[in-house]
Order: C-alpha cells, then structure tokens, then sequence
C-alpha cells in the first residue's frame, strides 16, 4: 500500500532549519512498523496555519485532495489529526478523502474512520478539541507577550522606525536567540522632526509626509513617505520610552485590523530610558492634538497654512459665528512691466453682523499679540533643583536596592554552581545521586541564569549614570529664564496658531471690544 506522509508545523519558530526532521522520523518508524505500508511521497507545510486557514484555502490539502482523486496513494499518515487540521470542518475532508478511498492515518491517534456514524461523530469531536487547543494555546502566548510586555521586553516583530534589532544575549525557550531595540540616531532625528512638524507646526499627516518627501528624507521601505506612516509613527509610544501591546485586534467581518483606544492598549510598566527618541509630555501632546482634531474637541486648529493666526479662534461677539478668511489680493503691472501684488489680510463675519462685520488683521492681530506677550511675560522657570533632586534620589535609591537584590542572586548562583562543579567527579565515578550529564544541564541553567541577571544589572546601572547626568543638566539649565513674549513674537505663523490654540478658549471681537478668554491664568502656576 502507497504510503504518503503529511508534515506541518504552523510558524517559522517551530522549523528546524527550514525542516520539519522530527515528525518525518516518527512517520518513517511507523511506517516501518507495517509490512505491507510502502513509503511514496511526503507533503509539507512550512508555517500554514491550520486554525486561521479552512481547507480550500490550503494548497497542499487541495493537492493531496486531487492526487486522492486519481488514486496516486493509499494512505495518508500525519503525526496528529491536528496536523490535518483545527477546525471541525476538517472532519468532513477526512470523509472525502475515505469515500475517495484513501485511509487516513495519524501516529498518535491511529487510523480516523468515517465509515459509521460514531466515527464521524469522533471525529467531528477530535477536531473540536483541536481547536479549543488553538484557541487555548493563542490565549497563552497572548498572556505571555502581555507579561513580556509589562516587563519591558520586545516581544518580535519588525523594529519601528528609529530603531534597530540586536541580539539581546538571551535565548527562547524554543532555543531561538532574543532581540531587543536599539536607536538609529540618524532615523531619530528625523522621528523628532516629524513630532516638531505635529506639535509645534500643527501639521497633519499628509503634510509632513509631503514635508519629509520635499526634503528628500529617505522612507520605510518605499520611495515616498505616506500619511498611513507617519500615522504610525505618531500614535506609536515607543518613542517615548514605552512598549505597548493590543494597539491594533483583527477585524471580525471584513479582516484586517482595528485600532484600538489606547485605554485598552498594554504598557510597560516603567519607562525605558534607552529607547527615548521624544519626551513624554511631546507625546501625549501629539495625542491630544490629534484626538481633539478627530473629535472636533476644542480649537485646536486643522489647518496651520495661511497668513492668518486668529482663524478658529477669533468669534464674533455680537452673533458668536467664527470669523472666516476676508483677505484679498490686489494685482497690477507697473510701467516697466514688473508684476506686483498687495495683500489685505482680514477676517470677517459670516453673518455681516450691523454693528462691524470686518477687521483688519493688522489691527485685531496686534492687539491679541501684545496681550499674549504681556500674558507670558510673568512665566519664570521656578528653581526646581530641590525638588528634581528628591525624585532623582528616590529613583537611585529604588535602583541601588534592585542592584544589591540582583548582587545577592548573582553571588547565590555563583556557590550553587561551584557545589554542582565540586560534585562531577563523584557523578562520573557514579557515587553522586545526579548523573554528570544531569548536573551539566544543572549547570548550564544555573549560567544562563547568572547571564540574564548580569543584563539587568548592565541596565540598572546604566539607569542610574543617566540619572547622574540629568542632574548634572538639570542644574545647568534651571538658571536659564527665556523671554516667552519675545519667543513668541519671533516665531512663524504655524507655530503661533499652535500655541495660541493652547493658551486661549476664544477671542470674542466686537468694534472697539477685544475680549481674550485664557484657558488657564499664568498667576495660578507662577510667580
């Protein structure tokens, strides 16, 4: 009887060198346990897997479906019914492919008949099971990537941009050798652009994509920069320091993925300072620009283009319509035929109110900047030193702790491999109760051990030289006071617009009536 074999594994992790040798030695012993069982062919899938995939849309099922067909075999074996399959509607293939007349065979479970009702009945049940078993087996590997998460680990996957994998000197319990993240400085530079361009600039997606391609900034893996990428990017809190997990969840009807509220997203549960490209407050202000502009919450503006500061901000005080972009451009051509052109910059009313309905933008703008320069005059960077330095000394003082933990571990380790090396030559004379073979298994684990908490204790201590240094810094800079009316004066429209919509709810217009509402007042937080 023609024997063909069927070998799967259902990820790249579980192939041996691009191999599935395991389970075609099991089929080879079983198969020579059966005198009339001949050995023709095997079929094999590399990483396919058998729950997220029916049997239609597998080719190697569809082959064998059609090599049954024209009685190229007599029997297929595989190692598991789970290896045919993880759905129950994989027992109705095991029914085709009997009334085609072939058996089906698996190492583990024997032959699955489907010529009484019972048997399809078990049937049915086994591939069940199998596929409780995936969606078990899915929930583990879930909970873990979540604890890996929460601990700080990179749980695989493409690096984002800015970053690089390097090997992390710790190994799987698949054998495979870990990574972690590193930063690119040269692509960081260019993620704080982007941040600079969204929090400061108020452009959107489209816009920095077109700034960046302007620029001739090299993209990710295509010739132009797309807004879905730089989507990414800003949404993403690695930047920041902060793994995170369950950002995105697979679509139910149509495929593909949702993006998750970030309420629902899974961080890390401290902050890795080596993965810092923009600080946190930057981050989570990207966020709530980007979220008000969805929302339509607030005034934040939508577009920062134009000549005009005031527009979104700006209302009319007699019928409270936002005022809309009046200016116009006047165009003529001189004697000597130079062409010319005269911009009047104004915003008007929409409703063309009786009382006033037009302002010159000279005008209403000169008056607001000179009440928001007066306004930022009074902010002082407060002397702070006292207070940094007490976070800074608790930081050091939990991470001296975790230090001198992971000392004592690492000591502890250190005389339990020395007792397990003093033992080996009792293990190889067979007086030690342990064989030597155990005992150098004992061993290895005990180095990886000590490996894996040598790493820790590298990270801890580079955590508290970079608190040494932002002490350094910090008293470096707290002296330094900047002029914010003449940082705002100097600055260019986009970044005005910003920083307007930051500091005032609305500027409610009437003739020979400014009235400025101030979302916080500058005497609350400083002095």
């Amino acid at each position: 009887m023609k024997v063909r074999t069927l070998l799967r594994v259902s990820s790249k992790q579980q192939l041996h060198g691009d191999d599935i040798p395991i389970q075609r030695a099991e089929a080879a012993q079983y198969i020579a346990q059966h005198s009339d069982w001949v050995f023709d062919k095997e079929y094999i899938e590399k990483a396919v897997s058998a729950y997220k995939n029916n049997p239609k849309e597998r080719e190697v099922l569809q082959k064998i479906l059609t090599d049954a067909q024209n009685h190229e075999f007599d029997i297929l074996l595989t190692y598991m019914s789970d290896r045919i399959g993880r759905q129950e509607e994989y027992s109705f293939y095991v029914a085709a492919l009997n009334q085609l007349g072939i058996e089906v065979w698996t190492i583990r479970d024997g032959q699955l008949k489907t010529r009484e009702h019972v048997d399809k009945l078990l049937n049915y049940i086994r591939f069940w099971q199998n596929e409780g078993e995936s969606k078990k087996t899915g929930m583990r590997v879930r909970d873990t990537q979540k604890e890996l998460v929460r601990s700080g680990k990179f749980v695989g996957g493409r690096a984002p941009y800015g970053y690089r994998l390097i090997p992390s000197g710790m190994v799987s319990n698949h054998g495979r050798l870990l990574k972690k993240l590193e930063i690119v400085e040269e692509k960081a530079q260019v993620v704080r652009q982007i941040y600079h361009l969204a929090v400061y600039q108020g452009m959107g997606y489209e816009k920095i994509a077109k700034e960046l391609n302007k620029q001739n900034i090299p993209a990710i893996e295509t010739v132009q920069w797309k807004s879905g990428t730089i989507r990414s990017i800003l949404t993403n809190p690695v930047y920041m320091g902060y793994l995170a997990l369950n950002r995105r969840i697979n679509g139910s009807s149509r495929g593909g993925v949702v993006r998750q509220d970030r309420k629902e997203w899974i961080y890390s549960r401290e902050q890795l300072p080596e993965l810092v490209i923009v600080s946190q407050q930057i981050w989570e202000k990207a966020q709530e620009i980007r979220e008000a502009r969805k929302n339509n919450a607030g005034n934040i503006p939508f577009n920062t283009s134009g000549r005009l500061v005031l527009t979104g901000l700006a209302v009319c005080g007699y019928c409270g319509k936002r005022l809309k972009n009046g200016s116009y451009c006047n165009h003529w051509t001189t004697k000597s035929g130079e062409k010319k052109m005269n911009y009047t910059g104004r915003y008007i009313c929409p409703q063309k109110c009786e009382e006033r309905s037009c302002y010159s933008q000279h005008y209403l703008e000169e008056i607001v900047f000179e009440v928001v320069e007066n306004y930022l005059k009074p902010l002082k960077i407060m002397n702070i030193t006292e207070e940094l330095q007490i976070v800074q000394t608790r930081k050091r003082q939990n991470l001296e702790k975790k230090l001198n933990n992971i000392h004592k571990k690492q000591k502890a380790i250190m005389l339990d491999m020395l007792t397990l090396e003093e033992k080996i030559p009792e293990a190889i004379r067979g007086d030690y109760y342990f064989s030597a073979e155990r005992l150098s298994f004992l061993i290895k684990e005990k180095e990886m051990e000590k490996k894996e908490l040598d790493q820790k204790a590298g990270l801890i201590k580079n955590r508290l030289l970079q608190i040494d240094n932002q002490r350094s810094n910090v008293e470096k800079s707290v002296c330094i006071t900047p002029n914010w009316g003449e940082e705002f004066r100097k600055a260019d429209t986009p970044t005005k617009k910003m920083l307007l919509s930051s500091l005032i709810d609305k500027i409610e217009v009437k003739d020979n009536d400014i009235n400025i509402k101030f979302k916080i007042r500058t005497e609350d937080f400083f002095t």
